[in-house]
């Protein structure tokens, strides 16, 4: 009796628990199939550093913990890139180095999305049933060729975007075998077997033929279905309400969720991440399976530094979301070829040289960070150039990554961490909508300060030298690849009457907030910079282009919001002491 009651409890703990619990780490992965062919034309990689790297180690080094590869039927037309021998080459890679690997089957000779899944020259001429086969023979032939070779494969998409469907064509070139569009922008349908509107039922036919392929061969593999627009509840419940009414099944839903082609539909990509969370939650609710973002990606502009910026902090705030307010359905983001330069596709995260912009960071830091926890087993491997330093208060954590391009400062935040200068001080001032600031080593002195009575107001102490003398540091202002984003961290100074060459002060700083969304002010020198509107970001724009900018938070942004709101004296000071109890170098 006692063994059927823990039975029974445990039986019902189990099914009350939310289904991502008892899923992998949260993973994070890139698709790279183009590597080969960019290998073929000698194109080279490097990390962080600027030290060369082999692709597949780099993305390990920067925190990708898999690969997914795309898979074409027949792509001869097309330097036969990513046929199944180029893809088991590209897996053997991943494998040797402990990365999971995911295929993607486009059921195609070439490109498959939600405007075309043109289907196979091969079997162009092949009634339904026969294409039934088609597909099912073209998934076992690639899996068990993976197999033989000892591939351990994690994920299998059955089909690539096919929100529309899959194995339907429409009209295309000759030439370029792109697709060709009318006056009105429309494309021709020649072909539309498996077309959603046209033939639903074909359509779940043919998943449910790759799914039992796969099943065949990787009976553990998880199965995904991948259509685009994450954020698009009634596409999601449409599509896969077709394919379970068709008797197919499917283990993960996979997303694609790209702000840049989804601008025309969002205003801002804070409200786009927002409703693609809502989705995950229901659609797990609905379908009983958890989600993957399996494509992302943000522009590379190497003019306008900004862009990159703003590309790093929507993946970091993407990849926070999915992991922390999903109820753990959402099991990993892939970001879609991020190595390719941007002249040939503009949402990759490297330059036309192949060094990683700051979008990559987010990846790289995520990581890092131990809040998130995201496949810590990777730290080991992870080689990362820019400083990290945690400053404990008693509001919560908040690292600080240092700009090495800012080496002066730098070097000197390491200093006063390293000679414990910051530890016990205050964030004397904190102003609502502006920012915080602290680092007076005085400060571990003050006495406390009441609303009615308020505490003498804190000068602008600096720390001292190696000779016991105070000192300043010359500007190192780089705009406009640095500045006062919600987050920046930039050096306190004295104003242009007294300091015309705006050095910074030794040891105090302040964390830039502002107000979102973000206005000019009045007097300001100049326009703020377009990230502040196009990017519909919050910082602090009149203080650009004036203030050393050398580092920003990467994680504890909810605690500098937490302290900026807290009740404060007419100085400034918050009523309720907010200290930074120990600042500390992170060891990774």
């Amino acid at each position: 009796m006692k063994k059927h009651l823990v039975k029974s409890f445990i039986a019902a703990l189990l099914l009350a628990l939310p289904l991502g619990l008892s899923a992998d780490n949260f993973t994070l992965g890139a698709d790279i199939s183009w590597v080969t062919e960019m290998e073929s034309k000698g194109e080279k990689l490097y990390n962080y550093k600027g030290e060369e790297r082999e692709t597949f180690q780099l993305m390990k080094e920067m925190g990708m913990g898999a690969v997914r590869l795309r898979v074409w039927v027949n792509p001869a037309k097309h330097g036969n890139w990513c046929d199944k021998e180029d893809v088991l080459a590209k897996a053997k890679r991943a494998q040797a180095l402990g990365m999971d690997v995911m295929i993607d089957f486009h059921y195609s000779d070439w490109w498959a999305d939600p405007a075309k899944q043109n289907i196979p020259e091969a079997w162009t001429k092949h009634k339904y049933k026969q294409m039934l086969t088609d597909v099912a023979n073209h998934t076992t032939e690639v899996l068990t060729l993976l197999k033989d070779n000892g591939i351990d494969v994690k994920w299998v998409q059955v089909g690539n975007e096919t929100s529309n469907g899959m194995l339907w064509s429409v009209k295309t070139d000759p030439n370029t075998g792109w697709e060709v569009k009318d006056e009105n922008g429309m494309t021709t349908i020649t072909q539309s077997m498996g077309h959603i509107e046209k033939n639903p039922e074909q359509y779940a036919g043919f998943f449910k033929a790759g799914y039992e392929a796969t099943k065949g061969v990787y009976p553990d593999a998880k199965v995904i279905v991948h259509l685009d627009n994450g954020y698009n509840n009634s596409l999601y419940n449409k599509n896969l309400d077709i394919l379970r009414s068709g008797g197919a099944k499917w283990d993960i839903i996979g997303m694609s969720l790209y702000p840049y082609w989804s601008r025309k539909y969002e205003s801002s990509a804070h409200r786009l991440f927002a409703e693609c969370i809502r989705n995950i939650k229901s659609l797990a609710k609905k379908y009983g399976t958890d989600v993957m973002i399996v494509e992302t990606g943000f522009e590379v502009n190497e003019k306008e530094p900004w862009i990159m910026e703003s590309g790093r902090e929507q993946l970091s705030e993407l990849i926070r979301l999915c992991k922390t307010s999903t109820d753990n359905h959402c099991l990993g983001i892939f970001y879609w070829e991020p190595t390719c330069r941007p002249k040939h596709y503009k949402l990759g995260a490297f330059t036309n040289d192949g060094h990683p912009t700051s979008i990559m960071r987010a990846v790289t830091t995520a990581v890092l960070n131990s809040q998130l926890d995201i496949q810590p087993e990777l730290r080991q491997h992870i080689s990362y150039d820019r400083p990290i330093v945690r400053l404990e208060t008693t509001q919560g954590d908040i690292a600080i990554e240092l700009y090495n391009e800012t080496p002066l400062h730098r070097d000197n935040f390491l200093r006063l961490v390293g000679k414990g200068i910051l530890d016990s001080t205050l964030f004397h001032r904190v102003m609502l909508n502006f920012m915080i600031q602290g680092g007076d080593p005085t400060s571990k002195y003050a006495e406390e300060t009441i609303a009615d009575f308020p505490a003498p107001q804190l000068g602008y102490a600096s720390a001292l030298d190696e000779n016991g003398e105070e000192y300043t540091i010359p500007a190192e202002i780089l705009y406009p690849r640095f500045f006062n984003k919600r987050g920046a961290v930039g050096a306190a100074r004295d104003g242009n009457e007294t300091n015309p060459e705006r050095r910074s002060s030794s040891s105090q700083f302040y964390i830039a907030w502002g107000k979102w969304p973000t206005a000019r002010k009045a007097g300001a020198k100049e326009d703020p910079l377009p990230y502040y509107k196009e990017a519909m970001h919050a910082g602090v724009p009149y203080l650009d282009n004036d203030y050393t900018v050398f580092g920003e938070v990467i994680e504890g942004l909810d605690v500098i919001d937490k302290i900026q709101r807290l009740r404060v004296d007419k100085f400034d000071r918050p009523i309720k002491d907010v200290r930074i109890t120990k600042a500390t170098v992170v060891k990774y």
